[in-house]
């Protein structure tokens, strides 16, 4: 069964007995401080962490609750391996700087590790990367070698201790973990370390080159610089947005008869699919990941239905127990965004951490600390906000098609919309009584309206009928059915129809 947001949202398997809950002040007047840190998440809380060692002044402010947004919302696996491949990394950036970046990943799992100091369920495990096709053998063969050669502990293996798995290798040294209780942890060292913590507390996105004051919540920050840490971008960075479009993804939990090895396991399909143990005291519950596609352009609730079905054809499934789903961002080039922001004097950001922000998350940290300090910072260039190289033209055109195509849904004719006709748990966009509308009725039969166009940059919003959201495909702007801001780049909720 579902744990909920108090929006209807499913929230992840660490929260489903650990409630989301305001433990700091909403910020109500004018504050002061040397760095201002937007986002309370594991970019944001490990950054504010770093920087307070290192004798700055911090203050943190989050919109929401800690623990409602992406980090507590993650599948907890902490592994060093590319998203793109050790291939093509190596490819890209060359052996020193794709060695430079595999360690900046390692590193942040034994900070991890520190941090956690026996707690937080950490366990070091083993990752696999494998196809379940023994014809995809040179492939896996190609970056088995290109692993080894850029940093990783990999051994070859055609004994994959998972179902349904033809050849692979093992990588040696990497972890998992209890996200909601590693959150609680780092808001726990922030405090003792003297950082500023505010909850409930929205700040307006740092849009100009050069900005030392910010409303916040009922009041106002001013600072010396400013870090946008809330996982998408929130600056006025239109480059950036277009390089980090938004995904959905999809997580099961499921009690099996033939649990896998405690490991992490990922296969090298397109999107991959994902398995782990969710608990070390459990080891006949495993969490299943994967069925990645652009926000708000899929139907989730098929997405669910695909990942359950591969999930049941590898598994003797007794019990499908917690499912949900979370927003990543998605860098076109495959490399995160993490320093300062591109025409910016005092703006800097971590953004496109793609599906492994715990690790990058955690890396951000130390690098955005030595660059505001004006320290010489392994991959500054490589990971830049403004590096030229941002990102491949095949896949810029095709994420920037499917915003055009968002564009479009404004002009092209929309048809007509029954109200009646909605079944709980239904949205719509269309015609409402002569009004563009944003339409659904949820489970409990309630019918809310809305306008359907997205208070950020003017998307049209669509239905998300897994989470009972109003989804924008275009930078990823969630909202509740009854058009209450969510998530991501939107600063305030949606207007009433025809507004």
């Amino acid at each position: 069964m579902e744990t909920t947001h108090p929006s209807g949202i499913a929230l992840s398997w660490w929260l489903r007995d650990r409630p989301v809950r305001q433990r700091f002040d909403r910020l109500t007047d004018r504050h002061t401080t040397e760095i201002l840190v937007i986002g309370a998440g594991i970019t944001g809380l490990s950054t504010a962490i770093e920087l307070a060692e290192r004798g700055h002044q911090v203050t943190v402010c989050e919109s929401n609750a800690i623990g409602a947004g992406t980090t507590a919302n993650s599948t907890g696996h902490l592994d060093a391996h590319p998203e793109m491949g050790p291939y093509q990394l190596l490819k890209q950036l060359g052996r020193d700087a794709a060695a430079d970046y595999v360690a900046l990943r390692l590193a942040a799992i034994q900070e991890i590790e520190s941090r956690c100091a026996g707690n937080c369920e950490f366990e070091r495990i083993s990752g696999y990367h494998y196809s379940e096709s023994l014809e995809d053998r040179e492939e896996l063969e190609q970056n088995f070698k290109a692993a080894e050669e850029i940093g990783l502990n990999v051994k070859w293996t055609e004994q994959i201790p998972i179902p349904h798995a033809g050849c692979g290798y093992e990588v040696e040294g990497m972890a998992r973990i209890h996200c909601s209780k590693y959150l609680d942890r780092l808001v726990e060292i922030a405090s003792r370390k003297g950082v500023t913590i505010f909850e409930e507390t929205m700040v307006e996105g740092p849009t100009e080159s050069e900005v030392h004051q910010l409303k916040a919540g009922d009041g106002t920050v001013e600072f010396q610089h400013v870090i946008s840490a809330v996982h998408c971008n929130y600056t006025g960075s239109m480059r950036l947005y277009a390089a980090t479009p938004p995904y959905q993804s999809y997580a099961i939990v499921a009690e099996v008869n033939n649990p896998p090895a405690d490991a992490l396991f990922w296969d090298n399909s397109e999107p991959y699919y994902y398995v782990r143990r969710a608990q070390s005291d459990h080891p006949s519950l495993i969490i299943a990941g994967g069925c990645d596609h652009r926000t708000g352009t899929e139907d989730t609730l098929a997405a669910f239905g695909q990942l359950e079905q591969w999930l049941r054809e590898r598994f003797e499934v007794t019990a499908v127990v917690h499912r949900w789903s979370a927003e990543l961002f998605e860098p076109t080039d495959g490399l995160p965004m993490i320093g300062q922001v591109a025409s910016s004097r005092n703006v800097w950001i971590a953004t496109g951490l793609s599906g492994v922000g715990l690790t990058l998350g955690t890396a951000a940290a130390r690098m955005l600390a030595d660059q505001i300090e004006g320290k010489p910072c392994p991959l500054e260039d490589e990971l830049s906000p403004s590096r030229l190289a941002i990102s491949s033209p095949v896949k810029y055109g095709s994420e920037q098609a499917a915003t055009t195509a968002n564009f479009a849904e404004r002009v092209l004719p929309a048809g007509n919309v029954n109200a009646d006709e909605l079944h709980p748990g239904e949205g719509r966009v269309g015609n409402v009584d002569g009004a563009h509308t944003a339409i659904c009725r949820t489970h409990d039969g309630c019918l809310h309206r809305s306008s359907p166009i997205c208070t950020h940059m003017g998307g049209v919003l669509h239905w998300n009928e897994a989470e009972q959201t109003w989804d924008c495909p275009v930078h990823g702007g969630r909202f509740t059915p009854d058009g209450t801001r969510l998530y991501g780049p939107p600063e305030s909720d949606l207007k009433s129809p025809g507004e």
